[in-house]
């Protein structure tokens, strides 16, 4: 019994976490984008998050695609993001490429004009075999678009830039000249070297009884 009373009781350290809401950046909408349990505001910083495009915007067209977001900053129970990219399923971009089609990829660096800095990578399906010299001219054309566009565009500009279906359908039209594509992808991008101008708020402070609140 002695033994048993020495020994200390052990805490319960998932009841001592609360429930952080999670926001998009208030320039892409500051909606919801999940929820975590968390210690402290400092131990969720640099958390990713992930989400489905077609939750965040609403185009069923996008399932196939997911959103990155790392938390930045915490007010109380609500933490804010910044949007670090996104990614599309593999095995989506497997599907697109069939039996006598062909698949041009490109990977680019783009700078917005606030300074921050993007590694695109894209695919283009064509409908059909190419030669060698029709590639290099369609791989100029996609580029020359992608490049004119998100040259003077900020940082906000070309993340809806790359969630949005109209700049796919753009793309599809402005090279159809040099060779009709079938499909085309924005498959990847990565925010590899931030501004200094990033805005880290979130839409309200949280009230007191939200800082009491605990997961249940």
């Amino acid at each position: 019994m002695a033994g048993e009373r020495g020994q200390k009781r052990t805490r319960d350290k998932w009841k001592e976490k609360k429930w952080y809401t999670i926001l998009a950046p208030n320039q892409l909408g500051g909606k919801e984008i999940g929820m975590t349990p968390g210690s402290s505001p400092e131990g969720l910083k640099g958390r990713t998050i992930e989400i489905p495009t077609s939750d965040f915007t609403g185009n069923f067209k996008k399932s196939n695609s997911k959103l990155h977001f790392k938390i930045a900053e915490c007010t109380g129970l609500k933490c804010s993001t910044i949007f670090m990219g996104h990614s599309v399923n593999d095995d989506y971009i497997r599907r697109m490429v069939r039996r006598r089609k062909e698949k041009l990829e490109l990977v680019m660096k783009v700078k917005t004009v606030d300074d921050y800095t993007f590694v695109l990578k894209v695919v283009a399906i064509t409908d059909g075999k190419i030669t060698a010299a029709k590639r290099v001219e369609l791989r100029k054309a996609i580029w020359d678009l992608i490049e004119g566009k998100t040259k003077n565009i900020d940082y906000f500009e070309l993340a809806r830039y790359i969630m949005d279906e109209q700049s796919i359908n753009d793309i599809l039209s402005g090279v159809k000249e040099v060779y009709p594509l079938k499909k085309f992808e924005f498959r990847k991008s990565e925010l590899v070297d931030m501004g200094q101008t990033y805005n880290f708020s979130v839409p309200e402070t949280a009230t007191q009884d939200e800082s009491n609140a605990e997961p249940n």
